[in-house]
């Protein structure tokens, strides 16, 4: 949405008729649009020309708003990095040269295992907090070249980036890093979150606006100059202010397809789980195959009870095929970045119950009131308040009285359903028209259909 969300309001008004207030129709569309360009981290400008000036402070990789690849001036000693999904986009510059590029590296899934493991670590360690920032800048920039540097962050054209973690681990470049801006009418929105460094107010009442946008990650292969395959992931911890009141199921597919990845972290969060989260997302959005046995495992060390719980109930071999069958579950993307780590705890728990009943469904049809029935279980529990009241807020009831009783209402219903068709017939053959007759059969019995002729052709 974004930019364009203005342009829904004829469309919106025209859904809803009834002459609806364009005004609070416009605001409600900003802020949906505002919404998606958070869950997303993109905004979906239009094309336009635009000069950055970038600071890495010693990091081969930044992340940067979509380039259009093949955009960039020649000359530069800046290289784009192709995004894996969309060819046409790239999210991650390349600024400088690495070292050494190493002859080979572990496959992609592999890499976003270790870089989860490695955000753990930060996390823990305190380096992606607004202290470890503002700590950073203490110690690496001279008291007298503070002003400079800040009001260099003030020009909107400049991305001054703090380091926060880089090393080349098993072929790959795998880096933490957090972007100073200065908070005026001018800052660009970029769809992503900021947290402000210094919170202490001014005699006005007015927080500063020095402020870090949220903590990227980047893995890049480095196997190769420039490096031709990069995963960028932004990382949101528990103190992150997040609107969710929202349907996650009407976005998931969206957000998935063409936003940036979320990792979300508290402290109850272990490194795998948080690992776990980096290869599904990385799953998800595009980056990584379906068949990468990095996958299966993951999600075994990351739940490991629910994965015990799998094998378990349903007698599984091993823990490998355990794992795959609560990974399953997990293909359809479902974790909701806006709601936190503790969601996507409950989302895995709740996913490994549905494989268990799955299982025990197909083990035993016959012990399920539907399978006797011959109905989906959707079905019969859209018919079961026909048939039984809730007690305290469940449904008490006689299993084989519900059942046989179900049974005389299906048969009744299919009986009804045959004599309408036979009745709709009968019409036909008399000269009503498709329309007609299902009128006709609205305001008469079926039973009298033998009888009904069309007003032109009564014998």
């Amino acid at each position: 949405m974004g930019h364009w969300s203005e342009g829904l309001v004829d469309e919106a008004a025209k859904l809803i008729g009834d002459s609806p207030d364009r005004q609070v129709l416009t605001d409600m569309l900003f802020q949906a649009g505002r919404e998606i360009d958070v869950l997303s981290g993109r905004t979906f400008q239009p094309l336009r020309r635009t000069t950055s000036v970038i600071e890495p402070n010693g990091l081969p990789f930044v992340d940067v708003p979509d380039v259009q690849v093949g955009s960039m001036e020649r000359g530069a000693a800046v290289w784009e990095v192709p995004d894996p999904v969309d060819g046409e986009i790239a999210t991650v510059l390349q600024v400088s040269p690495l070292p050494s590029p190493g002859p080979s590296a572990v496959r992609a899934a592999d890499a976003l295992w270790v870089a989860g493991q490695l955000v753990a670590g930060a996390s823990q360690a305190g380096r992606l907090s607004a202290e470890h920032v503002l700590r950073w800048l203490g110690t690496s920039v001279d008291r007298e070249k503070r002003k400079d540097l800040f009001r260099r962050v003030m020009d909107p054209a400049v991305r001054f980036y703090v380091p926060i973690l880089g090393a080349p681990i098993n072929g790959w470049w795998i880096q933490i890093a957090r972007r100073l801006i200065w908070v005026t009418s001018d800052t660009e929105d970029e769809g992503r979150l900021i947290e402000p460094l210094l919170d202490k107010r001014t005699t006005e009442g007015q927080i500063p606006p020095l402020a870090a946008v949220e903590a990227i990650l980047t893995v890049a292969p480095i196997t190769r100059h420039p490096a031709d395959w990069a995963f960028t992931a932004r990382i949101w911890t528990e103190q992150v202010q997040r609107p969710i009141d929202r349907p996650w199921r009407r976005l998931a597919k969206a957000i998935h397809g063409h936003g940036i990845p979320t990792i979300t972290l508290d402290p109850a969060s272990t490194p795998y789980e948080i690992a776990c989260q980096v290869v599904l997302k990385g799953y998800w959005h595009g980056y990584i195959e379906g068949n990468e046995p990095a996958l299966a495992n993951a999600v075994a060390m990351a739940y490991p009870r629910q994965v015990d719980r799998i094998q378990r109930e349903t007698r599984a071999p091993d823990r490998a095929s355990a794992a795959a069958t609560l990974l399953e579950q997990l293909i359809h993307p479902g974790f909701d970045p806006a709601r936190g780590a503790e969601a996507t705890r409950r989302y895995v728990r709740r996913k490994a119950s549905i494989a268990i009943m799955q299982h025990r469904k197909s083990e035993a049809p016959d012990r399920y009131p539907w399978t006797q029935v011959g109905i989906s279980e959707r079905r019969y529990y859209k018919l079961l308040p026909l048939f039984a009241e809730k007690v305290n807020g469940r449904y008490d009831y006689d299993y084989d009285d519900v059942v046989a009783r179900m049974k005389v209402h299906l048969n009744l219903v299919d009986k009804a359903r045959e004599v309408r068709a036979a009745a709709l017939e009968v019409l036909r053959s008399h000269g009503f028209g498709d329309e007609a007759a299902r009128k006709w059969l609205q305001r008469h019995p079926p039973e009298e259909a033998v009888n009904a002729w069309p007003r032109d052709r009564r014998p």
